[in-house]
């Protein structure tokens, strides 16, 4: 006897069997782990490269394109694309899926940190970042007031900094969009000319302050404490 044959003869089991399997079906797909970020681990790693002071044309012609042609050197590369702006650039690096991306990455630092001898001497950092799925902003609060100073906003902002970071399993907590402080320098060029000072020496006084230089180190006894002359400001006064 077919199949077939069967099932239509003793359709009340199969009817039986078919509303069994839709009901383990569904059973199935309520019950099923999910995630919003699933940790897929994708082989694309972003070179952030900041160089202070540099146009986008000196960007990529003397950072991009060395950094282009070492990657476009390795194996398993799908696509670069790149972006560049002022001072910055960002070379996405995509590789082909089914790759060990712990391997990948190791690879691309290596060969991205073997070429930074023949970049500009002025580039400020460099780094391959890994991009994460759970990076995301779950939850974003802004602190609104028409009178409140940037001072007290930034305390309000920091007192509930710390009282997030309390909450169990909280991955991170970070303050953002606080305006940057300004200070403005007006010089009294008549008075500078009277004592024979050049407006670089005001220049370099006020650069001077936010230096850090190591200062050596002092031995008391068996131990030893190193010593650092900070410049760095305090408060606008």
């Amino acid at each position: 006897m077919k199949i077939s044959e069967y099932a239509v003869k003793n359709y009340q089991f199969t009817l039986i069997m078919v509303l069994m399997v839709l009901a383990l079906g569904i059973t199935t797909i309520f019950n099923m782990p999910r995630s919003e970020d699933p940790d897929m681990n994708a082989p694309n790693y972003p070179v952030v490269v900041v160089y202070p002071g540099a146009s986008p044309k000196d960007m990529e012609e003397l950072v991009v394109k060395p950094l282009e042609k070492k990657i476009y050197g390795l194996d398993d590369i799908k696509q670069i694309k790149t972006t560049i702006r002022d001072g910055l650039a960002v070379i996405f690096v995509e590789y082909k899926y089914a790759v060990n991306v712990d391997d990948k990455y190791q690879e691309l630092v290596r060969e991205v940190n073997s070429e930074r001898a023949n970049l500009p001497q002025e580039i400020y950092s460099m780094e391959v970042q890994k991009v994460q799925p759970s990076d995301v902003n779950v939850l974003q609060v802004a602190l609104v007031s028409e009178n409140a100073s940037r001072d007290k906003l930034k305390e309000k902002a920091e007192d509930l900094q710390d009282e997030l970071e309390k909450i169990p399993f909280l991955k991170n907590v970070e303050i953002i969009g606080l305006p940057d402080q300004l200070v403005r320098v007006d010089l009294n060029l008549e008075k500078l000319a009277q004592l024979h000072l050049p407006v670089t020496f005001i220049a370099n006084a006020i650069q001077s302050e936010v230096a850090n230089i190591p200062g050596g180190s002092v031995n008391a006894g068996t131990k030893s404490f190193n010593i650092k002359t900070s410049g760095n400001y305090q408060d606008i006064d």
